[in-house]
């Protein structure tokens, strides 16, 4: 994801995205993947907001076999319901431009 993306992803919410952290504790210094999931990952964080407590945390977002992985601590079965919902969501946009496929 570009710089400025990844900008907007950890200034909106600087507890989860340790983008300068330790990699022996998060992996979110290597990044996002790329810019089409932008929105996802955007709106996936909007609706995990009511959903988690004050020591959740994201330890990687990447891609794999095609679809979005949102590695995380300490969430709810709730937050944990939402983030599979992304996931499979990931599968239908692409992830460089955010076209919707199909």
């Amino acid at each position: 994801m570009n710089p400025d993306l990844t900008k907007r992803l950890a200034d909106r919410w600087p507890t989860w995205f340790d983008v300068h952290g330790d990699i022996r504790h998060t992996l979110m210094p290597f990044g996002f993947p790329g810019d089409g999931w932008f929105d996802l990952i955007w709106k996936l964080c909007e609706d995990l907001e009511p959903l988690v407590g004050p020591d959740f945390e994201v330890i990687q977002v990447k891609e794999k076999f095609g679809g979005l992985r949102f590695y995380v601590d300490n969430a709810t079965a709730q937050a944990n319901d939402r983030i599979s919902q992304a996931e499979n969501d990931s599968y239908e946009i692409c992830e460089e431009c955010g076209t919707r496929l199909g």
